[in-house]
């Protein structure tokens, strides 16, 4: 059997993300299947406790999103309570951040970024007529980035 590996372009950046961020990067992966983008309808947040904490949600359409749900950890990173926050300048997210969320969003492809010390995955989910209605992002610390991607490897057999 011939196997024929390809490194796909939306996973050119995968190495220097965080585990946290690679983990939701291969959710959006399996999740898209075989369309252009995955059905925000399918966005299981069942599957991703672990990311949980690290997860905001912004639902929205055209040029306005709007953060419905963030979990504790990205909430401490952006300082306070965000959700209400909307991509319109001024109103709760860093600019940055504003731009990565509306870039996946306008280009129907991941979009990263980082910003004070964060990383963050803006990735996006369509709903009715392929338009962009949800954007999960996933942000992250860098200085803990460094911590969970160390570790050693324990062999169980003998």
């Amino acid at each position: 059997m011939i196997v024929d590996f390809q490194l796909d372009r939306r996973l050119a950046h995968a190495e220097s993300l965080s585990p946290v961020l690679r983990d939701l990067k291969v959710y959006w992966d399996f999740s898209r299947a075989q369309l252009k983008l995955p059905l925000s309808e399918n966005l299981f947040l069942s599957d991703l406790v672990d990311e949980m904490p690290y997860v905001l949600l912004a639902y929205g359409e055209n040029a306005r999103f709007q953060v419905e749900f963030a979990g504790e950890a990205a909430a401490g990173l952006l300082g306070g309570e965000p959700i209400g926050a909307t991509t319109e300048p001024g109103e709760g997210l860093p600019d940055t951040l504003n731009r990565c969320i509306l870039a996946a969003a306008n280009s129907h492809e991941p979009a990263s970024g980082s910003i004070n010390g964060m990383q963050f995955l803006c990735l996006p989910f369509s709903g009715a007529f392929d338009e962009v209605d949800v954007v999960l992002i996933g942000l992250v610390c860098v200085a803990s980035m460094e911590i969970r991607a160390g570790g050693t490897v324990i062999s169980l057999g003998r």
